[in-house]
C-alpha cells in the first residue's frame, strides 16, 4: 500500500487555550478547519476515555478536560479527512486552537466494490421489529453514538438503513450515519467504511426512519457495525425504540471516541441485496 504524507496547520493565539474550571480540570475551545473552511461535525477528544464532543456546523468546539488527562493526546477526526493527533500539553499556552485537515488520499477500498452482479434477493438485517421501551440522550451527550452489528451470511448491497424513532418532536432534528468494520480481536467497531460524511436531518413525527443508502454504491463483504450519533444538543431529542434486554451485537458510547458499552439491542434495520462476482 502506498504511504501517503500530510500537512497539520496549527494556528494558535496569543494566550492560554485552556481556561480554568473548578475541581473538573479545565477547557479547551477551538476551530476545526481544512483549506479555510470550516468542518462541521468533525469529531474532537481522547480515545477510550469518555472525553469527546463534536464541532458545532461552524466548525468550532469546546472541550472539558479533566485535569488526569492532561497529559494524554487530542484526537481529531472526520470522513475523508487524515486523523490528527496533538499532545494536550503542547496547548496549553494557548487560548484558541484553530486546526486544519487535510483530505485524504485513499480510503477503504476492499470493503466498497463497485463491479459487482446483482443476484436481486434482498432481505433485512439487524432488529425488525418495533419496540416500545425506548432509550433517549441527554444534553450534554453530544457526539454520543448507538450502533448494532449485522452480520449477512454472503455479500451485500447496502439499500437502506432505518432507525425506530418514538417520540413526535415538532421540530427539525440531525444525526451522523456511521459504518464501521469490526475489530476481529475484540469484536468492537474499528474503521469508518463511508467516503463521506452522512448527515439526516428530518422532521419525521414518529416511526421508522428510513435512510436511502442506495447512491453510496457500497458492497459489504464481512460483519459491520450501523449506527447513528447526535450532533446537536437542543431540547427534546429523539427517543429510539430498543429491546428491554441487553445484546452483545448492540453498543452505545456516551461521548465520541469514548469507550464501548454493551446496551438494549436497538431497532435498527438493514435492507441489503445480495451480490456475485460476475
Amino acid at each position: 500500500m502506498r504511504n501517503w504524507t500530510f500537512t497539520i496547520f496549527l494556528l494558535f493565539s496569543l494566550t492560554s487555550a485552556f481556561s480554568q474550571t473548578a475541581s473538573t480540570g479545565k477547557t479547551l475551545q477551538g476551530k476545526i478547519k481544512s483549506a479555510n473552511q470550516q468542518i462541521m461535525f468533525a469529531t474532537v477528544g481522547i480515545a477510550k476515555a469518555n472525553v469527546g464532543t463534536v464541532t458545532n456546523e461552524k466548525g468550532e468546539f469546546e472541550l472539558v478536560i479533566p485535569t488526569e488527562h492532561l497529559n494524554k493526546m487530542l484526537t481529531i477526526s472526520h470522513i475523508g479527512y487524515n486523523t490528527v493527533n496533538l499532545k494536550l500539553d503542547s496547548l496549553s499556552a494557548y487560548d484558541h486552537v484553530e486546526i486544519e485537515l487535510t483530505e485524504k488520499a485513499e480510503f477503504l477500498e476492499e470493503v466498497i466494490v463497485a463491479s459487482k452482479k446483482l443476484r436481486g434477493k434482498t432481505k433485512e438485517y439487524g432488529n425488525k421489529k418495533k419496540h416500545n421501551s425506548f432509550i433517549w440522550i441527554q444534553k450534554g451527550d453530544r457526539g454520543s453514538e448507538i450502533v448494532t452489528l449485522i452480520e449477512p451470511k454472503t455479500e451485500i448491497f447496502l439499500n437502506s438503513v432505518s432507525l425506530n424513532i418514538l417520540n413526535e418532536l415538532e421540530r427539525e432534528f440531525l444525526l451522523l450515519l456511521n459504518i464501521y468494520t469490526v475489530n476481529r480481536s475484540t469484536n468492537l467497531p474499528e474503521a469508518q467504511v463511508l467516503r463521506n460524511q452522512k448527515v439526516i436531518r428530518s422532521t419525521l413525527k414518529k416511526g421508522w426512519l428510513e435512510v436511502d443508502l442506495s447512491d453510496e454504491n457500497m458492497v459489504l463483504t464481512e460483519p459491520f457495525y450501523i449506527g447513528f450519533q447526535w450532533v446537536e444538543i437542543e431540547e427534546p431529542l429523539p427517543l429510539i425504540g430498543c429491546k428491554s434486554s441487553t445484546s452483545q451485537k448492540s453498543l452505545i458510547r456516551y461521548k465520541a471516541l469514548g469507550k464501548w458499552e454493551e446496551f438494549v439491542e436497538w431497532d435498527i434495520k438493514v435492507m441489503g441485496t445480495s451480490y456475485e462476482a460476475p
